[in-house]
């Protein structure tokens, strides 16, 4: 009978870097054996410096920690501010390995496949598509269709303005090339596949703007409060449509990536992206699973690194059970 695994997992950092080093000493001390970073950990910065300077961070915490670290994308990382960085340290610390080198990771009773990008980019450029007829890869974005990446027809794009950037694009068929045995695999995506359920993985609350571009609920309340000042919560949602940002709260998961899952047989499933469903956990019935718990079916938001959640994956004979991790709990007990 093998070992159980456990596999602590990160995502979502967009304020601060310097979060990773102590929640990567935490998970070690829970007993996570490898480290697992599901996307957005590359942020847009005034320059291509301070971007590469962010990621930087994270990934020097990540290396310095020792443990094998798996490392995707999201829907914030920039290529230029990314890859370059990935491949210094990576070359650095053996212990870095990217996803795009290795998407699958077998175990004796458990593998997990990693499907990098979102389907919502965020000033990001890793994209999930759902255009079958294109394949995974580096692509400049044109405004009417993608072209394949060459620097010659970089430059020569460029210099016709007809260039608005370039994409790395996941197209989500390639699961089917990692699952090879459905009841085993665990996958590892930033966005989740679609649910009906208020306390599914993939609700988000948001405000959509005419251009449809999205601005998270809680920034939309918290530059009303500043307008406002103190504000009960009956009126926020009447105060939004108000100045122009009606708020929603609903279910945002990628439909292709539901049919897939369904396809392939796929119950065992860690995400991220939606802030507003950080740490929940539930069956395809959206029914709650309970921490701790060994299952064979298991939809996870790890959480969000930003209020200092993060989680562990135990995997023991090819059932997984979650823990939910929160920093603050921990770092308010005192030192032995």
């Amino acid at each position: 009978m093998p070992p159980e695994t456990t596999y602590g997992i990160i995502s979502d950092v967009h304020r601060d870097p310097r979060i990773v080093a102590p929640a990567l000493d935490i998970l070690k001390q829970l007993g996570a054996q490898k480290i697992l970073v599901n996307g957005d950990i590359g942020e847009r910065k005034r320059t291509l410096q301070e971007s590469q300077d962010f990621v930087a961070r994270i990934l020097q915490a990540l290396g310095q920690s020792g443990l094998e670290s798996r490392i995707s994308t999201g829907s914030h990382e920039a290529i230029a501010a990314f890859e370059p960085v990935l491949q210094y340290f990576s070359e650095k610390y053996p212990n870095l390995i990217s996803i795009f080198k290795e998407p699958k990771i077998e175990e004796t009773d458990h593998h997990v496949a990693f499907l990098p990008g979102s389907d919502f980019v965020c000033g990001g450029e890793y994209q999930i598509g759902s255009n079958e007829s294109i394949p995974s890869g580096l692509y400049l974005q044109l405004d009417d269709r993608l072209h394949p990446y060459s620097p010659e027809a970089h430059r020569l794009l460029q210099n016709a303005g007809q260039l608005r950037g370039v994409l790395r694009y996941t197209n989500p068929n390639d699961l089917k090339k990692l699952v090879s045995e459905p009841e085993k695999t665990i996958v590892v995506c930033h966005v989740p596949r679609r649910f009906d359920g208020k306390e599914a993985v993939d609700v988000a609350y948001f405000s959509e703007r005419p251009d449809k571009s999205i601005i998270p609920g809680v920034v939309v309340e918290s530059l009303l409060r500043q307008r406002y000042g103190t504000i009960h919560d009956e009126e926020i949602s009447l105060l939004a449509t108000a100045n122009g940002f009606p708020l929603r709260r609903e279910n945002r998961g990628n439909e292709h990536l539901q049919k897939l899952y369904q396809e392939l047989g796929i119950t065992k499933a860690v995400s991220g992206h939606f802030h507003e469903s950080t740490h929940k956990a539930h069956d395809a019935a959206v029914q709650p699973v309970q921490e701790g718990e060994f299952v064979d079916e298991l939809y996870w938001n790890s959480g969000h690194l930003d209020v200092g959640h993060c989680g562990l994956l135990h995997v023991k004979d090819g059932k997984v059970a979650y823990q939910n991790v929160d920093l603050k709990e921990y770092m308010r007990q005192p030192r032995q």
